[in-house]
């Protein structure tokens, strides 16, 4: 409708922002499975994302790296906030907030409740924080210098964004708005959902494929 499209990825961290943009301007599919390292980046099948990349190649859509490197995750559910380096911390917002307990109540329900371990809990929450800090920071740096009518679409997994606690509680923090939220589920009759879990729900039919994946992992 005349409005500039971004589409966002969690499935890959900065460092491959260069091979999205050479798949955007017309690279082939195993060049960009190749230097976006795709199998470790990631490692579910291309072809479930497939048909996004494609419309994005065919209509020169900008595509972001929205995730940190892996290993500062690592380093942060090891030892915390204080594991990254300063290099590490320059590229970050100045403050990473750990302290939203809406959020953290969230974390725990998906991790199946308070860890026995109080200590390793707040390390593995503050990895999920940084996620979350992260991916909405790139966006925003992306947005600082975009065009006012630009749409910025972000493809992450539903523990990133539910209840408005993750990325796009992050971006609303920093006064870029709520956006809206779209969360997935499979089910092959009506489900009930908590309210306030997104703006809207999208319910498809469980996949063979879905199926047949998860039994080999």
């Amino acid at each position: 409708r005349g409005r500039k499209v971004v589409v966002g990825l969690e499935m890959l961290q900065r460092p491959k922002q260069a091979a999205l943009n050479a798949w955007v301007q017309g690279g082939s599919e195993s060049e960009f499975l190749t230097n976006g390292d795709w199998k470790k980046q990631w490692g579910f099948d291309f072809a479930y994302y497939a048909p996004v990349f494609h419309v994005c190649q065919s209509n020169k859509v900008p595509m972001v790296a929205l995730n940190v490197p892996r290993d500062w995750v690592r380093s942060v559910g090891k030892e915390g906030i204080n594991g990254l380096t300063k290099e590490q911390r320059q590229e970050l917002p100045e403050t990473i907030d750990l302290n939203w307990k809406d959020h953290r109540m969230v974390f725990d329900s998906l991790i199946g409740g308070h860890p026995a371990d109080q200590v390793r809990g707040d390390r593995m929450y503050a990895a999920q924080v940084l996620w979350d800090v992260g991916m909405s920071d790139t966006a925003a740096k992306y947005l600082a210098s975009a065009s006012e009518d630009t749409v910025f679409v972000v493809i992450a997994g539903s523990g990133h964004v539910m209840y408005r606690q993750g990325i796009n509680g992050r971006l609303a923090a920093r006064g870029l708005g709520t956006g809206v939220t779209v969360v997935m589920a499979e089910s092959d009759k009506p489900i009930t959902v908590s309210k306030g879990i997104a703006d809207f729900l999208f319910v498809s039919t469980p996949s063979v494929v879905a199926k047949t994946d998860a039994k080999g992992l």
